[in-house]
């Protein structure tokens, strides 16, 4: 049973009593990682450790704010935090982190970025931080034995304060060395993206003469696991077996010069794309727009959509930031959830606004290139209007009507639209 709930950087909490006066506001804080296929099994193990013994812990509410924290929504350093243990002392977390690591350790959780390993492949984790404010000390600060204030950060080597002597280093000891730089030939200079399931990376190829640049993308094991039980290891996987095939039946995708696996994460290098993308990701809308746009737009996407579904596949991630243009022509990128069209029994995917509505929250898909019409459909309205297309009908005819849009444009757009 649960007593409070409360919402912190767009993530619900519950936690498993209310705080008392007792309890420290700063301390060695554990966490322990899971994913949505682990989280049951593995608050259950928990609450039979820390509820008896009064502890002070908080974990996600539910699933769906499990994907959401796990693919780093809450930001990237929260990424894996399931659950959050208050011990009330340095003994009693030692204790605990002991504890939880043998019961929990069989379990897949992602890693947590910033935060220090307890053991090899353990899924306990642990910082110095604050855990709330006082009437001596602010939220989001810690205090050091001088009395001094510093901010409680979260970043590579923060999580043990320079005056402070780690209790579990012993137990740190026992953990595997990394083996190097990425792929050991690739020296990263850029980090392109950051998230749960991996990063992309910009960087410089030794391995050939002269040194070529490339990309590096990531697929972390565990990485925002989905409902399948698929990390994001086993879909970077699978991208590059798509890619391959893609790139066999002439549909422009990036070549891939290598694929390997380490540290127990999966990596793709590929070649770079030679043009912007048709609108990068943080920009939601065109700055130029116009119905003259989206035809140009939709008479270079749709030859290659259908050349990809001739090919028997749905692209199913179809949308402006995947999109390069480049000597008048298109480069396609991202193909993790790419399927089969007959393809049924998987999850539907996609970023939201590329996505029909009604087939958000489903377990499972349709047969047919459903999903890259409707995307299709939703670019060329944006590069049309400037917006995405309202779900009303008649709010999209007064826009077709307001920006001078050709019938034959409209039908097509409305075509591709039409659920």
């Amino acid at each position: 049973m649960y007593f409070l709930d409360s919402v912190n950087d767009g993530i619900r909490w519950c936690y498993s009593r209310p705080v008392s006066r007792d309890d420290p506001d700063q301390g060695w804080k554990l966490h322990i990682s899971a994913t949505i296929g682990s989280a049951c099994e593995v608050i259950r193990i928990a609450e039979a450790v820390l509820i008896p013994g009064g502890i002070l812990f908080k974990r996600v509410s539910d699933l769906q704010q499990l994907l959401l924290l796990n693919s780093g929504a809450a930001g990237f350093s929260q990424i894996g935090k399931f659950l959050t243990v208050y011990p009330s002392s340095t003994e009693e977390g030692i204790e605990l982190a002991r504890e939880l690591h043998e019961l929990t350790r069989s379990f897949p959780g992602p890693r947590i970025p910033f935060d220090l390993r307890y053991r090899t492949n353990s899924n306990v984790y642990y910082r110095y931080g604050s855990f709330r404010a006082s009437a001596t000390k602010p939220s989001g600060f810690i205090r050091a034995p001088d009395g001094k204030l510093y901010p409680d950060l979260r970043g590579p080597k923060k999580a043990v304060p320079a005056w402070i002597k780690d209790p579990f280093a012993r137990s740190r000891s026992k953990l595997r060395k990394p083996r190097g730089p990425i792929g050991l030939d690739y020296l990263v200079y850029e980090v392109l993206a950051q998230r749960g399931k991996g990063g992309v990376y910009v960087g410089i190829d030794l391995s050939v003469s002269p040194p070529r640049k490339v990309i590096i993308k990531e697929g972390r094991r565990h990485g925002e696991t989905d409902r399948d039980g698929r990390d994001a290891y086993a879909r970077l996987k699978h991208e590059g077996r798509v890619v391959r095939r893609l790139c066999g039946t002439g549909i422009p995708v990036p070549e891939i010069y290598r694929e390997f696996s380490q540290n127990g994460n999966r990596y793709l290098v590929l070649e770079p794309m030679g043009g912007p993308p048709l609108l990068p990701a943080k920009n939601l809308y065109p700055p130029k727009f116009s119905w003259r746009r989206a035809a140009k737009i939709l008479g270079r996407l749709e030859p290659l959509l259908a050349k990809m579904h001739a090919a028997g596949w749905v692209w199913r991630d179809c949308k402006p930031s995947h999109i390069f243009v480049e000597k008048g022509g298109a480069r396609l990128i991202d193909f993790e959830i790419a399927c089969r069209i007959c393809e049924r029994r998987i999850s539907p995917w996609g970023s939201p606004d590329y996505l029909p509505a009604g087939h958000r929250d489903k377990f499972a898909r349709n047969a047919g290139t459903l999903e890259d019409d409707y995307a299709l459909g939703v670019i060329a309205f944006q590069f049309l209007a400037g917006e995405f297309p309202p779900q009303s009908v008649q709010r999209r005819r007064a826009i077709y009507r307001r920006t001078g849009c050709p019938d034959s444009l409209r039908e097509r757009i409305e075509t591709l639209l039409r659920l």
